[in-house]
């Protein structure tokens, strides 16, 4: 029997006779071709990225909630970070306001620097200061204490991975192509493509994860080259084959200007890749993103908010044809399992003419 499974798994006939079976039909034969189970059908991302909410009414218990969850947290790290994000403020007033304006226009993005003010608890925003870390991280060790290894998580690092592998899909040429990297962190992702060859470059305003990630490439003999900066700066008016947001672009306050500044740093050919942003479904009314687009209203985003950090969301088709008004072809790419691996990928329109936001 186990020559018999052995040829079911082995043979490419076997395997195509095996993938037309009705499904009742490969239920009946697993067990006398001693075939284990097969793996569970990943859930649509809407529901793999659904968690039952905790529905807080007002500013003030939700930062009562955080404090909470932090005080007493959970014992694994994903736990707190699951029961952060599980937190979701009510809309409050101005999100019916802001609903009703054109996303596109300067009133509505003053209502949204308004209404994150008010979420951090002051007004004003400097990235060169707001964005820092305001801690040392030397002491994390470069191979398992950085995230998202840290986590100690197999379904987080997955997502991750995923994430990792739907960016390599995207990007548009072979090494020894040039990258760039936005908001790198600890630059986990730009790493991977360094030993593949590619000729890779990160730009981050934290110098803390410049350092990281220069003591990383240097264990492994790769080469990576850093520069602080802000998003659209960093190597002068050097051009690249792909420029590469993972998780980052979210931070960016005046985003537009920036999509049509990222248009003059690639080669031709390049592509603009945009990929575990917080992008949710159009004309959500409740929940982390309840406009076309504005600062999260999560606990774990909130938190986040209240330490400095630019925090937005983007409804699909608004940030869609926001790069379509900055001069992109964007592309959306939905991943079967996890919201950290859907992405856009863009190509600057040759036919676009600047004009004004």
């Amino acid at each position: 029997m186990s020559r018999l499974r052995d040829k079911v798994i082995a043979h490419p006939a076997a395997r195509r006779v095996w993938r037309h079976l009705p499904p009742g039909a490969q239920a009946r034969l697993r067990p006398v071709l001693g075939l284990p189970e097969p793996l569970p059908t990943p859930p649509p991302p809407d529901e793999a990225t659904s968690q039952p909410r905790e529905a807080v009414e007002t500013l003030e218990a939700m930062r009562a909630r955080i404090q909470a969850l932090r005080e007493a947290p959970p014992a694994e790290a994903r736990a707190l970070y699951d029961a952060l994000c599980r937190l979701m403020l009510d809309p409050p007033p101005e999100v019916a306001e802001m609903r009703a304006l054109d996303p596109f226009s300067p009133d509505y993005a003053a209502r949204a620097m308004a209404l994150l003010a008010t979420l951090r608890g002051r007004p004003g925003y400097d990235p060169h200061q707001d964005e820092r870390l305001g801690h040392g991280m030397q002491d994390r060790d470069l191979w398992s204490g950085l995230s998202p290894w840290d986590f100690r998580d197999p379904a987080l690092v997955a997502e991750f991975l995923d994430a990792h592998a739907a960016m390599l899909r995207a990007l548009p040429l072979p090494p020894p192509a040039t990258v760039l990297e936005y908001g790198a962190g600890t630059g986990q992702f730009l790493l991977s493509l360094a030993r593949m060859g590619y000729r890779c470059h990160a730009v981050d305003v934290e110098p803390e994860y410049l350092r990281l990630i220069e003591r990383q490439a240097g264990a492994m003999g790769l080469s990576v080259l850093c520069e602080q900066g802000l998003f659209g700066e960093g190597f002068g008016d050097q051009r690249f084959d792909a420029i590469l947001f993972f998780e980052a672009f979210h931070h960016a306050a005046d985003f537009m200007p920036l999509l049509r500044r990222l248009r003059a740093r690639l080669n031709p050919g390049g592509r603009l890749i945009l990929c575990g942003e917080p992008i949710v479904p159009d004309g959500m009314t409740a929940g982390p993103v309840p406009y076309p687009w504005g600062p999260r209203l999560d606990g774990i985003s909130i938190e986040a908010i209240e330490r400095g950090w630019m925090e937005l969301g983007f409804q699909k088709e608004f940030l869609l044809e926001a790069l379509r008004r900055a001069g992109w072809e964007p592309v959306f790419v939905q991943h079967p399992a996890t919201f950290r691996a859907h992405l856009i990928h863009a190509t600057p329109r040759e036919d676009f003419a600047d004009a004004p936001a």
